[in-house]
């Protein structure tokens, strides 16, 4: 499964509520991203260095599959 139909699948889940706070906060995203996002602006060298560590963690067994860690999160919140 995708990413995006794996989204899909969550967001299909969630009360109507809710899918309009995710809306919003997506909107914001693409509006504001300065402003609003929660995420600061990453160098090149920065994305680099993550996904240095990323790959190392991933090698030594810390990574976690997608779907489980999805699935995972999705039971602790209620959607699933």
């Amino acid at each position: 499964m995708s990413t995006v139909a794996a989204t899909m699948s969550m967001l299909e889940t969630m009360p109507e509520t809710e899918q309009v706070k995710v809306f919003e906060f997506t909107q914001k995203l693409f509006r504001h991203p300065a402003v609003d996002s929660p995420f600061k602006p990453l160098t090149a060298d920065e994305i680099l260095a993550d996904l240095e560590i990323s790959r190392k963690q991933n090698e030594s067994g810390e990574g976690l599959n997608m779907k489980d860690a999805l699935t995972d999160m999705g039971k602790k919140h209620g959607y699933i």
